[in-house]
């Protein structure tokens, strides 16, 4: 009987004594010291100042109060909603109604004392209001940030403008530049590019992403000149500090800049410097499908057999056939592509249609050379018979030629 007394009573302490411990502690070990380390990193506030503790607001609104040391604080919290806090000073004891508010990007809590109305607690009084918890350096900034990798384009460009508005944070301009870039707002991503190189001259991803927006906006001379600025900057990294730049934008073009300002080269009628650096381009990437192939667009009308080779290369190797737009956009002029408009044929199938025709030539050819092979061989075969054919021959002419004479 007093086993179980005794077994019942602790059961029953520590049942109790878990209603006062943290709502963490309750929670997987683990996942309870995960809660509080990236409450220490990533809070949600922090006291003015000094920051000595970290508040953190989990989805269901409870405010976590954790000091540098990472001691999760007993005070209960609730976003937008009022708790009930007791306390016990000897034999008296006082309840007090507490309300956390995010106004203006500060937490604030609501406390009043209060008393018993009935089955609920209502404030004695007015009250006060006291600031708890400002935004840290940067809050905005890794939401942000952590937007642009979930690929939430909107949500990233309203935190980094926060970020923006709040602390002027130089380094949220070159993200929303690029974030801008993606929602095709290029004078934004431009303006956004601006504000991060003037604060760094040599931010080369700033160089990259207002390249990319000045092309965008057929803007082909300052797209170069920004291209050009980026290739210097960027050949005299090593290799290890290009692996740490983590370009975001465009993995598959940054790199190529070369082929990027041979596009903007041949829009601007640099035919010798759109070649070279498609060259360039096909240098560092042999397997560069679509520099080949712009390439033979660039030198078609002059070297054609030499421009359908790249042309041809280029889609075997996965390049996308651009000429199409090419000649729409040239289709009202009288030019040397009227054979292909009347046609509505592209670059594509004219090289195309050069190497069909080649290919019936050389079938041609092929098949001739193997008929007079044949030819041979029935001959030589069949050599003996020829000089009795011509003796059978003789022999019936002489005959009925001395036949007539008799006549």
């Amino acid at each position: 009987m007093n086993k179980r007394l005794t077994k019942n009573t602790t059961l029953f302490l520590l049942t109790s004594l878990s209603c006062f411990l943290p709502a963490a502690s309750l929670a997987n070990p683990r996942e309870a010291y995960k809660e509080i380390a990236e409450c220490i990193e990533t809070p949600d506030f922090v006291t003015p100042n000094d920051e000595t503790f970290k508040y953190c607001i989990k989805p269901n609104g409870l405010v976590n109060k954790i000091n540098n040391e990472g001691e999760l604080s007993d005070e209960k919290g609730q976003l937008n909603q009022a708790v009930e806090e007791k306390k016990r000073k000897g034999f008296r004891s006082t309840t007090s109604l507490i309300e956390y508010q995010i106004e203006e990007n500060e937490l604030i809590q609501y406390k009043c004392e209060a008393k018993k109305v009935g089955s609920k607690y209502e404030c004695d009084g007015p009250g006060e209001k006291l600031l708890k918890g400002v935004r840290p350096d940067g809050y905005y900034l890794e939401k942000g940030l952590k937007d642009i990798e979930d690929e939430k384009w909107n949500q990233a460009l309203d935190n980094l403008t926060e970020e923006i508005e709040l602390t002027k944070n130089k380094d949220a301009y070159y993200p929303r530049a690029y974030v801008n870039f993606i929602l095709e707002d290029y004078l934004g991503s431009i303006k956004d590019a601006d504000e991060a190189l003037n604060a760094d001259k040599n931010n080369i991803k700033g160089y990259n992403i207002r390249s990319l927006a000045k092309y965008e906006l057929n803007d082909h001379k300052g797209a170069i000149t920004d291209i050009n600025k980026l290739t210097t900057l960027f050949e005299k990294l090593t290799d290890k500090e290009k692996e740490a730049l983590e370009i975001e934008e465009n993995n598959e073009t940054f790199n190529q800049f070369y082929f990027r300002r041979a596009l903007s080269k041949s829009e601007l009628g640099n035919k010798a410097g759109a070649l070279k650096d498609f060259d360039s381009a096909i240098e560092i990437d042999s397997l560069n499908g679509q520099a080949y192939f712009q390439k033979g667009l660039e030198s078609y009308w002059e070297d054609r057999d030499s421009a359908c080779q790249n042309i041809l290369k280029g889609m075997s190797l996965g390049a996308t056939d651009t000429s199409g737009s090419l000649i729409k956009e040239r289709s009202d002029s009288d030019s040397f592509l009227e054979e292909l408009f009347n046609n509505e044929q592209t670059l594509v199938d004219a090289c195309q249609g050069v190497s069909d025709k080649k290919i019936e030539v050389n079938k041609g050819k092929y098949e001739f050379e193997q008929l007079r092979k044949e030819a041979y061989k029935l001959v030589g075969k069949y050599i003996f018979i020829v000089p009795i054919f011509i003796l059978i021959i003789g022999y019936l002419i002489v005959k009925y030629t001395g036949k007539d004479n008799d006549d």
